[in-house]
């Protein structure tokens, strides 16, 4: 039996314990601050986060966001800022302390915090196919000016006082208070945000006790727990005298007063009505040019499916081919490199170079979500913005508000929620252009887009619930232009929907195109 030296027992520990480390791939947490950060406007203010075990974080993603993960707050991947994906309003404000980088903990600076940044933060760390994130609230507080006590006194001898300060955050507690500290009400009270955010207040109260020497008015900051208090003088008594030439031109005035606002009420109401008019004619024109494009648009209606190898693990196809949903459980797919692996979304089958297409998708009632086209070759890994600088050409529904995705959003103010979305892609003309089905009205259009390779229809769902997407048939006979399919196997198997051939029992509510009705044998899943 060999007999190992002494000496080596301590090198080859040694070399394990520096092994150790090394196994990045190892799960982690993200934790963040114990409780709310408080921060006072025009000062800054650090969101921090640390990993759980103290590992090293300078080969991950990391990411601060709100209410979307992009655009964020702050990005840095691959060790370098990514200003690229951060929102407008926080560009050249936010700075990343990475002093302790190395052991898991770091931060972002907001410089120069103002009344907008309030709210709730999400850092994100990420690393390989590992990634987590957690909650960072931020609580922001401006404590205002001095306040200002304006009086008045009235012909009843009652005294009127008015209190204002200016640069509140959040809105203020006002208080009227006697010299003994007795607390009484205002008569009236406002607060209104400024274009900072900040409040201005304003609060009355008319005094008719003649013994009351003194009053006070306290401004009062709970998020900081300071207040600002002015004090006021009331003089004696007062009851000015009225002499008939007084009451006479009042009268007056009074009289011309009332004749003028009767003029100036004839001629606003006659200006309307000859607006309205003109409106009622114009929108009419516009009504009509609006259905004659649609109608020559299901002229080129194309039938469009699903393509199973794009789609994220957690989104979940129907056997059709026609229609997804998002699961919180993720499949076992293969990984393929267009399969989206970030973002939930997956592809049409069919790819367009050339000619016009028309397709609708029904949504429901659903919440969130986001259809249109895309290039084939989009960014698939990662969180690259959909906008159609990367890419991406589509309208959503997300929180309460629709939205084209051009580089800033664009808000749709829309009559009514669609529950199915007509798409009509020219490829000639560079337009893309979207449909309310429900009443035929016009959603939106992307105007002479610059389009480079195949295009494919593009479908997205930001929340899980049991009713999904569902791609539309069209009815035989109706010509469609010639689609450059994607040469893949159709008859492959496909992920199905966790309730399986269930899915159209009703849990969509079906509605019928004005543009292409359903035959009679078809069901919309």
């Amino acid at each position: 039996m060999a007999v190992f030296p002494n000496s080596c027992l301590p090198g080859c520990l040694l070399v394990f314990i520096l092994q150790v480390p090394e196994l990045d791939s190892a799960p982690f947490d993200v934790i963040g601050p114990p409780g709310p950060i408080l921060a006072v406007v025009g000062e800054d203010a650090e969101l921090p986060c640390h990993l759980s075990p103290n590992v090293s974080a300078e080969r991950m993603e990391l990411r601060w966001f709100r209410e979307k993960i992009s655009p964020a707050v702050f990005v840095r991947r691959e060790g370098r800022e990514q200003p690229g994906e951060q929102m407008a309003e926080y560009r050249g404000r936010v700075t990343l302390v990475e002093d302790r980088i190395a052991e898991g903990r770091v931060a972002v600076r907001i410089q120069d915090v103002k009344a907008s940044d309030d709210g709730e933060y999400r850092c994100f760390f990420r690393q390989d196919e590992n990634y987590e994130e957690a909650t960072v609230p931020l609580k922001v507080a401006a404590l205002g000016s001095d306040p200002h006590i304006h009086m008045e006194v009235q012909e009843s001898g009652e005294i009127w006082l008015e209190c204002t300060s200016v640069g509140w955050y959040p809105e203020p507690r006002v208080q009227w208070r006697t010299p003994k500290g007795e607390e009484f009400p205002s008569v009236s009270e406002s607060r209104n945000p400024d274009e900072e955010g900040l409040f201005t207040v304003a609060a009355s109260v008319i005094i008719r006790d003649t013994s009351m020497k003194n009053v006070s008015c306290c401004i009062r900051n709970l998020l900081l727990g300071q207040e600002k208090e002015v004090e006021i003088s009331i003089p004696a008594p007062f009851f000015p005298r009225l002499t008939p030439w007084m009451v006479a031109v009042a009268v007056v005035l009074m009289v011309l007063g009332l004749l003028t606002i009767g003029s100036i009420f004839f001629t606003w109401r006659l200006y309307k009505e000859r607006s309205r008019q003109k409106r009622h004619e114009f929108s009419s024109k516009e009504k009509l040019l609006e259905e004659l494009k649609w109608k020559k648009a299901t002229l080129h209606a194309v039938d469009v499916t699903l393509d199973p190898d794009t789609a994220h693990p957690h989104l979940f196809l129907y056997e059709d081919s026609k229609s997804v949903r998002l699961e919180d459980s993720r499949q076992k797919l293969p990984e393929k490199p267009e399969r989206f692996d970030s973002w939930p979304c997956v592809l049409g089958r069919e790819a367009f170079t050339s000619g016009r297409h028309y397709w609708e998708v029904e949504v429901g009632d659903r919440t969130d979500w986001a259809i249109g086209v895309c290039r084939e070759n989009v960014m698939k890994k990662g969180f690259d913005p959909m906008t159609p600088e990367n890419g991406f050409w589509a309208v959503e529904l997300y929180g309460n508000g629709y939205w084209a995705l051009t580089p800033l959003r664009t808000p749709l103010p829309l009559a009514g929620p669609p529950r199915r979305v007509g798409i009509f892609l020219d490829c000639e003309s560079g337009d893309i252009c979207f449909y309310n089905m429900t009443d035929g009205s016009h959603i939106y259009t992307f105007s002479n887009a610059s389009f480079s390779g195949p295009l494919r229809p593009f479908f997205c769902l930001w929340s899980c619930g049991k009713k999904p997407l569902t791609i539309c048939p069209i009815t035989n006979g109706l010509e469609g232009v010639t689609v450059v399919a994607d040469p893949k196997d159709l008859s492959k198997d496909i992920p199905l929907s966790p309730t399986g051939q269930d899915s159209a029992s009703g849990d969509t509510d079906t509605l019928h195109s004005k543009l292409i009705p359903p035959q009679p044998s078809q069901r919309v899943p």
